[in-house]
């Protein structure tokens, strides 16, 4: 028996991709052994295609990235926790949905009384909309830092090395 009986959680998950123009429902997949109870977790990304089990196996890797963290930003607010770790989520995803995805997590993540959201990625899009309950670490870690020198950081030294590594190994790949 598949109800939906999920406390709001099926209404924000499906007001979360309606943004994305796209479709998603959560239901609770009940049944009369309690060990067998499960959510299944339903996506359609395409106008094409119906609604679809999310699986390890059908969704690209940015659907299943974009389906995780609409379903975590759905758990807020019915479930309590100091903070939530999201780790790399934005890997795999299009601009477009990376875009959109991180504006409904900063929006949903800085609402006052709300878990903090640590989110660690490699790489953001240049331009998002950040706000003031919002604070920003960049670390910066790899080739063209040398701590051993004792100099002090420089962000514009790092970007013009690593655009100069960049152009020289363009030149290198002609």
């Amino acid at each position: 028996t598949r109800t939906t009986k999920s406390g709001g959680l099926n209404e924000k998950f499906r007001v979360f991709f309606a943004t994305l123009k796209c479709c998603g429902e959560v239901l609770l997949a009940e049944h009369e052994d309690y060990e067998k109870w499960g959510i299944d977790i339903k996506v359609q990304f395409r106008n094409s295609d119906d609604l679809k089990r999310l699986t390890s196996s059908y969704q690209s890797g940015g659907e299943k990235s974009v389906s995780t963290i609409l379903y975590l930003l759905s758990l807020q607010g019915l479930t309590d926790c100091p903070f939530r770790v999201v780790d790399e989520i934005n890997q795999g995803m299009d601009p477009r949905n990376e875009r959109k995805v991180f504006e409904m997590m900063a929006k949903t993540a800085t609402v006052k009384g709300t878990s903090q959201y640590f989110l660690i990625t490699p790489k953001l899009l240049p331009d998002l909309d950040f706000n003031d309950r919002m604070t920003i670490l960049a670390i910066f870690n790899g080739q063209g830092l040398d701590n051993s020198k004792n100099e002090s950081f420089s962000i514009e030294k790092v970007i013009a090395e690593d655009s100069f590594r960049q152009s020289q190994n363009g030149r290198a790949n002609n």
